[in-house]
């Protein structure tokens, strides 16, 4: 693999790698495919896209069996058990990432490739403050609208997590920490890492290559992941936290920066849970 040169880098498409880009919030023109772009999930998915063997079937296997676990273990979990209440919400996004990861590892480049882990604190940092910036933007645009939703809406009776509001403290900690950290950790790895990259592998000439426009591909995750809460009285908020989450997914090429800004997103709903 080569290091930029005189401003414009190489790199070797045998060994995908983060080496070749611009730094967060630059511009800079590349060699090797590489274009510039504002959008650096686009380069991402170039770097990727020799050792992608992976697409939508991988993804919606994923999402199906978090959606198979959420049901089996809400026939089988008792609603009053705080403890097994707690375990039930964590199990089934933990397999389904968990396949994810594995998918990427044995039918693609690996997580940190397929899903933009960053590979040095300045990128960490640089994603960091885009998942920040685009999950203040979530909070902002969902207080706004559940200030218009609500003054209609009874949420003690629609809320779900609700009934955590006696749990014991020790569960009820490990819920907001889950809310907080876990769910965004998970969900991100399924909805803006599989699904989001099953989607844009979808550029080349066949047919609805039209999926893997960019703009496509965040009103598509950002529906799915509104439509996957199954809260249909925090629709509209859902959909726009996931549009906001998914700019800093677009943005920085990764999935550090989208679950920043999905754990950000989730600041509110976990001190509810905690302070209740």
């Amino acid at each position: 693999m080569s290091e930029p040169d005189g401003g414009a880098g190489r790199v070797d498409p045998d060994r995908p790698s983060w080496a070749g880009l611009a730094p967060m919030n630059q511009i800079q023109q590349q060699g090797s495919g590489l274009s510039e772009t504002y959008w650096r999930a686009e380069n991402a998915a170039l770097l990727r896209r020799g050792g992608q063997k992976w697409g939508l079937p991988a993804a919606a296997l994923v999402l199906g069996v978090n959606l198979v676990g959420f049901v089996l273990l809400g026939l089988a979990v008792n609603s009053q058990n705080s403890a097994l209440s707690v375990v039930g919400i964590m199990i089934p996004s933990l397999l389904a990432a968990g396949l994810a990861v594995a998918i990427s590892r044995t039918r693609g480049n690996g997580p940190v490739v397929d899903f933009g882990l960053p590979r040095s604190s300045a990128e960490f940092l640089g994603h960091v403050r885009s998942g920040l910036a685009w999950g203040g933007a979530a909070v902002v645009g969902g207080v706004l609208l559940a200030l218009v939703l609500f003054s209609s809406i009874d949420v003690d009776e629609q809320a779900p997590l609700g009934n955590f509001a006696d749990s014991a403290m020790g569960w009820k900690i490990l819920l907001v920490v889950w809310i907080w950290i876990g769910a965004p950790i998970c969900e991100e790895t399924m909805f803006r890492g599989m699904l989001w990259g099953a989607l844009e592998k979808r550029t080349r000439p066949m047919p609805m290559a039209w999926l893997g426009n960019r703009w496509v591909v965040l009103a598509i995750t950002a529906v799915v992941f509104a439509i996957w809460h199954r809260e249909w009285w925090r629709f509209v908020i859902l959909l726009w936290g996931g549009l906001a989450i998914g700019i800093a997914r677009m943005r920085s090429g990764s999935i550090v920066a989208s679950t920043t800004a999905h754990s950000l997103n989730n600041t509110l709903p976990a001190l509810v849970i905690l302070l209740a």
